[in-house]
């Protein structure tokens, strides 16, 4: 083996761990309970969001609402504390809203499941929120390409559809889940639409 080719490959390997990092992030546990026609149904232990509320449009809402969470959890709160996070980042409807108005949207980020509600700092802003999410199940089509509203309204119709004809109840709106950063290419990254669902 030549010394040439022993420096290429250890220059490569922290550029593989980096490509791997950003196409593969921590992502919220979950047992798969079933599967149906380009979904599968999920069950997701309690676990704890930091949410906020923002207006506009579907990307424009994206903007304002996500530097919001980022500021919280590095370190725009009680103790200046940095938080980790999990994905995906999830953003939906606010209930009541019109589907193709501009009524609002609620953003969440998933925060590590090692931190219990009680364990977290309070918010510098106010317009940050935390809850605890109960034990849920919820139905997830998977999809790779653009965060477009078009791609995920197309890929939502696609998921209710797909529910409707096999009979399962939805419990609110769906909801778009994207898994990586800006900068991975649309067919790297890992985007899905999910809805609750009732008892399979």
């Amino acid at each position: 083996m030549s010394k040439r080719f022993v420096i290429l490959a250890a220059a490569l390997i922290p550029l593989a761990l980096l490509v791997m990092a950003l196409v593969a992030p921590d992502t919220t546990d979950y047992r798969v309970v079933g599967k149906g026609d380009g979904y599968e149904l999920r069950q997701y232990a309690p676990s704890v969001v930091a949410e906020t509320k923002a207006s506009g449009a579907f990307d424009q809402a994206d903007d304002d609402a996500f530097g919001t969470l980022v500021d919280y959890i590095q370190g725009a709160n009680e103790g200046g504390r940095n938080l980790p996070m999990t994905a995906p980042v999830i953003q939906q409807r606010l209930e009541g809203g019109d589907q193709r108005s501009d009524a609002g949207w609620v953003f969440q980020f998933m925060i590590s499941p090692e931190y219990l509600l009680s364990m977290l700092p309070r918010p510098a802003n106010a317009d940050v929120t935390l809850r605890q999410l109960p034990q849920r199940t919820v139905a997830a089509r998977r999809y790779r390409g653009d965060w477009s509203e078009d791609h995920y309204r197309g890929e939502a119709q696609a998921l209710l559809a797909a529910l409707r004809e096999a009979g399962v109840e939805t419990i609110g709106s769906p909801a778009f889940a994207r898994y990586n950063a800006v900068f991975v290419p649309g067919f790297l990254r890992r985007n899905e639409v999910i809805v609750e669902v009732g008892r399979p």
